[in-house]
């Protein structure tokens, strides 16, 4: 205020004011709104203050049916509810909806049960004489309103007026219920996947803490390796049998020993992108060699079965082996403690423009309803605390990489479980003395 007790308008602060148009066409006059009671409108108002889309598209239904009904206490109310089955949007197949089960959500005015019994999910009241039938969303989900009364089915019914902005409330309220059930479910996939790309990082380092004890064993088994042999050669061909039988397996282990260290930190080595040409019989053979340990803790029989005429793919070895690692280790889990079977096949196809490997095991197998979530992450059905439900989504992105295929099935006679990849080939035929060339 200034002395003269006036407003100082500079003092104010400055005030944006904006015209809001309306449009003519959908304005209401005075004569058509009384026509709509207030209990109704409120009931209206009701369901949009209160629609719970953070509960779900079930809540969200079973709101709107009981609010409309309780507006039209006299009528049957129904939703036909088609589910949306969410696939996560971390999942190498990326984001999608699919249409899911079908779930009926019924109001039947009481005393009249009857009319509400019998239909299906185009008609849930067949005793009512007029059912109004209205679609809710682009997945087939509809409203249902019946009664004997004729003025279901008159579109300009103020009680129809109310029906469908109720129906309008609906669909708006399974979107957001959706969109909130996406956002929930990625932001617990993110932060499981934070959890596990922490615990990443710990096997990352203690990967390198290994690379370099690795490289310290490697100089006193060199030594081991090269004594052995020169002691070998100094008994000569006339030696103490015993003794040089024993000096032989020192030499067979120790030289065992070298070939797995070398191949540890070639796998743990990050690997390149540069693909070169790759034998899939090598690459399996150096994965078994890994889950060595894994195999005799269960006492699992290998059985590999390689062709006699086979092409070598083009790939990064290091990710190729841990297909097949991973491959392995699922096997030997799904397994009897002894007696489990794992084959290992490969074969180049008729055409001889692709290579096709088959891991079969005679284990659990996988149930029918787990086939189309097998390569998710995070799903496993390993309870013993040995999954984390990444080691297949690993695999099918891999796989995915090289422009090849995989897909789970049923093992023979429906025991186990079989995998069966598919990669591209980069010759047409060659012998295996040629491909012993191959990396």
């Amino acid at each position: 205020m200034t002395p003269s007790g006036n407003v100082d308008v500079e003092a104010q602060e400055p005030i944006a004011v904006s015209s809001v148009p309306i449009s003519r066409e959908t304005t209401i006059v005075s004569a058509s709104a009384t026509q709509l009671e207030a209990v109704w409108l409120d009931r209206l108002i009701e369901i949009v203050c209160k629609i719970p889309v953070e509960a779900g598209e079930c809540a969200v239904v079973a709101n709107v049916v009981r609010v409309v009904g309780e507006i039209f206490p006299d009528f049957g109310v129904g939703v036909c509810l088609v589910s949306i089955a969410l696939r996560s949007s971390l999942s190498p197949e990326r984001a999608v909806q699919t249409r899911g089960e079908r779930r009926i959500f019924k109001y039947v005015p009481e005393g009249e049960e009857h009319k509400g019994t019998g239909g299906d999910s185009k008609r849930l009241f067949p005793g009512f004489a007029f059912e109004r039938v209205i679609a809710v969303d682009a997945q087939g989900s509809t409203f249902h309103f019946a009664s004997d009364d004729v003025r279901v089915m008159e579109d300009d019914s103020p009680m129809m007026r109310v029906v469908r902005r109720g129906v309008e409330v609906l669909g708006r309220g399974l979107d957001l219920a959706r969109i909130q059930a996406k956002a929930t479910a990625e932001a617990r996939e993110l932060c499981m996947l934070s959890s596990h790309m922490a615990q990443a990082d710990k096997l990352a380092s203690l990967g390198q803490i290994a690379a370099g004890v690795i490289h310290e064993l490697n100089n006193p088994l060199t030594s081991i390796v090269a004594y052995t042999d020169w002691l070998i050669r100094k008994m000569g061909p006339d030696g103490d049998p015993d003794s040089l039988e024993r000096l032989r397996r020192i030499a067979e282990s120790s030289n065992r020993i070298l070939r797995f260290t070398r191949d540890l930190v070639a796998y743990a080595r990050p690997p390149g992108e540069v693909l070169v040409a790759v034998s899939l019989e090598r690459v399996i053979e150096q994965a078994l060699v890994f889950c060595e340990h894994v195999i005799d803790e269960h006492g699992v029989h290998v059985d590999s079965r390689f062709s006699e005429a086979t092409a070598p793919v083009r790939g990064v070895p290091e990710q190729l082996v841990q297909v097949f690692v991973n491959l392995f280790t699922n096997a030997c889990h799904a397994m009897p403690a002894r007696g489990g079977v794992l084959t290992v096949s490969t074969e180049l196809m008729a055409s001889g423009a692709h290579v096709r490997v088959v891991v079969e095991d005679n284990g659990h197998g996988i149930l029918p309803e787990h086939m189309p979530v097998i390569f998710a992450p995070f799903f496993t059905t390993k309870v013993d605390g040995r999954g984390t439900g990444l080691g297949l989504s690993i695999v099918k992105n891999i796989v995915d990489n090289h422009g090849a295929e995989i897909r789970a099935e049923p093992g023979q006679n429906n025991r186990g479980a079989r995998f069966v990849l598919v990669f591209p080939s980069v010759a047409r035929q060659v012998s295996r003395a040629t491909l012993n060339q191959v990396q």
